[in-house]
């Protein structure tokens, strides 16, 4: 009697690895809209990483792709189809993380670069030595009043010189606690270095990109071939 084994069909038939989160990757992998939710849009970031962003891009369309063609590779077995995606898998990788690299340089030349800037802007000057204590002065007493922050708020946006002593001096000199401190310098960069103010919140917006290609690096990983099976190679006999 003849007996006929039947193959059990793949759940995920878009994907080397049966599960759903595998399969939900390549999927949004293999579109543009995904790739820009995984890796960022070039256009919405520093025009120094955009190349980078896009390179990482065409390196994970091109690794998805690759995938879906082994899925019919009639030549391979289950095996060596793992074999090869754990090969495109790596190359995927490298990529991906040669863009983050290129990204995490640049957000911080992007901040060094723009707090340079705000200093230079807004370092002390002995000219006005004595207007800017006065003003040092002015700010520690509106600091212990009840509407003493939105006062000196106002007053920084409307006088670069007060800005500079905000800017430049230590918040126990002017009674303002470390968190507003910070956040009115930020607030002081903004209204009167915006170019410094763009480079700082770029490089930002660079730092909270950069996580995105470590995530998706994992999840090529995860996604693109099973390494237990993959390292079933090894096991085969030359003869």
């Amino acid at each position: 009697m003849n007996q006929t084994t039947n193959a059990v069909a793949p759940a995920f038939t878009n994907s080397l690895v049966q599960t759903p989160q595998a399969s939900g990757f390549l999927e949004l992998a293999a579109t543009e809209t995904g790739r820009k939710a995984f890796l960022g849009d070039p256009e919405k970031f520093d025009s120094d990483v955009g190349p980078d962003i896009l390179n990482a891009q065409i390196a994970l369309r091109d690794g998805v792709e690759t995938i879906a063609r082994l899925l019919k590779d009639e030549t391979r077995n289950e095996v060596q189809r793992h074999e090869v995606a754990g090969v495109v898998a790596a190359r995927t990788v490298e990529a991906l993380e040669k863009s983050k690299a290129a990204i995490e340089r640049r957000a911080e030349l992007l901040y060094s670069d723009g707090v340079a800037q705000a200093e230079r802007e807004f370092s002390p000057r002995a000219s006005h030595a004595a207007l800017e204590s006065e003003i040092r002065t002015y700010i520690r007493e509106l600091a212990n009043k009840a509407d003493g922050p939105s006062k000196i708020r106002a007053a920084m946006l409307e006088s670069k010189d007060v800005a500079a002593v905000i800017y430049h001096s230590p918040g126990f000199l002017v009674g303002i606690n470390p968190e507003t401190h910070s956040k009115l310098r930020f607030e002081a960069t903004e209204r009167w270095v915006p170019d410094a103010y763009k480079r700082m919140t770029g490089s930002i917006a660079l730092s909270e990109l950069a996580p995105k290609f470590a995530k998706a690096a994992n999840s090529v990983r995860n996604s693109f071939y099973n390494p237990t099976l993959a390292a079933k190679v090894s096991t085969r006999v030359q003869f």
